[in-house]
């Protein structure tokens, strides 16, 4: 049953609460038995204190007599459960039992029998009772994501253009409190956390995320929510000083462990504006977010609208790609690995402050050198090792980027594999498994680790077999699940692009236009326009 009841019982005699007590085994049943109650009065000095879930009580007792404990329980506590006990097999009293709220009449002396299954029909009206407040409870929460998710649509409308899109009306929630505002936007980057702690529920993580947003900062006179297009995006407006916006980004650090969230970015524009600017403040945060040093810790950033891409070093030098295609050119996969995580200091970019632009730029560059060395290589498996490429960088994952630029170092340097029998059983065992976990983070070499298959040659393998690379087909798998979900009118774009995989909706409507030929409204608007 999961829930402990407890139960009290009375009696003005000794014998009968002491029979009572030693007549079943009340652990059994998941009860905790109270010290019986002498009489009447005393139950209902003790159920506000101790709560009883269900009330044994003799009918004859002196003072407050059987029949008026349970009137009075019947009106004052209609959720606890009644059961009566009496000497006397009397029509009336039994009629006045029932009439009562009680859910049984057991005869003295009770049988264990007959107290088993009168208490088994009391637990089981307590459950009853639980899992109807349960599926209440569970809609009345789902209608607060709902109605939760349409504010954050409203706002999210001021940042990705979409408010004056025709036959569509928005209403932005009203904020004339907000004449001047100072804006933090909160960025939790590894968003397979995040569905893990709140079993891929979109609305709810949204839901309780904005809850708790609200209760660090601890003012009624803020705006927070979450952009729909960017599942992991916060926006929180309110008007404060720079050191309370300081301090405000300090205690949201410190209720989000990197060991519980992952890394968190907080950006703060401190510069005083109007909600109708929102989005130009919103553009020049996320410019400013990608300066942020890269690596698996939190940071607070304040975006002074300053800072150029021009500012950035230029790690990937010419001296550094002509280094490695030398290396590479004489399939020197050690001294071109060297050159990359030493020599350049790839290994160290953590360590030494490299920031998420400089890390970006120089893996795309690395990556391009290491493809165009090796023109026989399939250059699809690139596409896959660039997809976990990506999502290290998301994650600020260092360890998964030096894998993946391993890997795709091996892709091009490899000179071949004989060919194993059961090679064809473990890619189809792949294929299996993608189809089942598709909606999860999976890249190349996760599934080689999985499967104990070289990656590389998992990949060509795979090609070969599919003539379609895993990421291709990982890609596929997600459109088609989107497009049966769409069928559901309630189903929100948004929310289908987190359940299917992706953090971020303006890429997966990109790669649902590229699969699909039009984007995800226009897709379900002509499925509806079918039927």
């Amino acid at each position: 049953m999961g829930t402990k009841y407890k139960v009290l019982s009375a009696d003005d005699e000794l014998w009968s609460r002491e029979n009572i007590r030693r007549m079943i085994p009340w652990e059994d049943y998941s009860i905790d038995f109270l010290e019986p109650a002498c009489d009447g009065d005393e139950v209902l000095e003790r159920i506000p204190e101790e709560k009883p879930d269900i009330v044994i009580t003799d009918i004859n007792m002196p003072f407050l007599s059987g029949l008026e404990l349970l009137n009075r329980i019947h009106t004052d506590y209609p959720d606890i459960i009644t059961l009566a006990v009496s000497g006397y097999d009397d029509f009336k009293k039994v009629k006045g039992v029932f009439m009562s709220g009680g859910i049984d009449y057991l005869l003295k002396p009770v049988s264990r029998e007959q107290l088993a299954s009168s208490l088994s029909k009391a637990l089981k009206t307590l459950e009853e009772r639980k899992a109807e407040i349960a599926v209440k409870e569970d809609s009345r929460l789902r209608e607060n994501y709902v109605s939760s998710f349409l504010e954050d649509d409203e706002f999210s409308s001021l940042l990705n253009g979409k408010l004056f899109r025709p036959t569509k009306e928005f209403h932005v929630p009203s904020t004339k409190v907000f004449s001047e505002i100072s804006t933090i936007l909160v960025k939790f980057h590894d968003v397979e956390v995040l569905k893990q702690s709140y079993d891929k529920d979109v609305l709810r993580m949204s839901y309780d995320l904005k809850k708790k947003l609200r209760e660090i900062i601890g003012s009624d006179n803020l705006i927070v929510f979450n952009y729909t297009d960017k599942v992991n995006e916060f926006i929180i407006e309110l008007n404060a000083t720079p050191a309370k916006l300081r301090l405000y980004a300090d205690r949201i650090l410190e209720a989000f462990p990197i060991e519980e969230q992952g890394p968190v970015t907080i950006v703060i524009h401190d510069k005083a504006s109007s909600l109708d600017d929102i989005a130009t403040v919103y553009r020049e945060m996320i410019s400013e977010l990608v300066f942020r040093p890269f690596g698996r810790k939190h940071c607070i950033i304040i975006c002074r609208g300053t800072r150029k891409a021009a500012d950035v070093n230029n790690r990937y030098t010419g001296r550094l790609e002509n280094l490695i295609s030398g290396y590479l050119g004489n399939h020197d996969l050690k001294q071109a690995k060297y050159a990359i995580l030493e020599t350049a200091g790839l290994n160290r970019c953590d360590i030494v402050g490299w920031t998420l632009l400089e890390v970006t730029q120089f893996i795309t560059k690395v990556i391009n050198t290491i493809a165009d060395s090796n023109s026989e290589s399939d250059q699809r498996t690139y596409e896959e090792v660039q997809d976990a490429l990506n999502y290290g960088l998301r994650t600020l994952n260092k360890e998964i980027i030096l894998d993946n630029i391993e890997l795709a170092l091996s892709i091009a340097t490899e000179s071949g594999q004989l060919e194993d029998n059961s090679i064809n059983r473990q890619v189809e065992n792949v294929h299996d498994y993608i189809e089942k976990h598709f909606m999860e983070h999976l890249s190349l070499s996760d599934l080689a680790d999985i499967f104990y298959v070289e990656a590389s040659y998992l990949s060509r393998k795979f090609s070969q077999k599919y003539n379609e690379t895993i990421t291709a087909f990982i890609t596929r798998c997600r459109m088609d699940s989107a497009k049966h979900l769409m069928l559901n009118e309630d189903n929100k774009l948004e929310v289908i692009s987190f359940e299917v995989g992706y953090d971020d909706y303006n890429y997966f409507s990109r790669v649902f236009r590229r699969f699909e030929g039009v984007s995800p409204t226009e897709y379900r608007k002509n499925l509806f326009s079918k039927m």
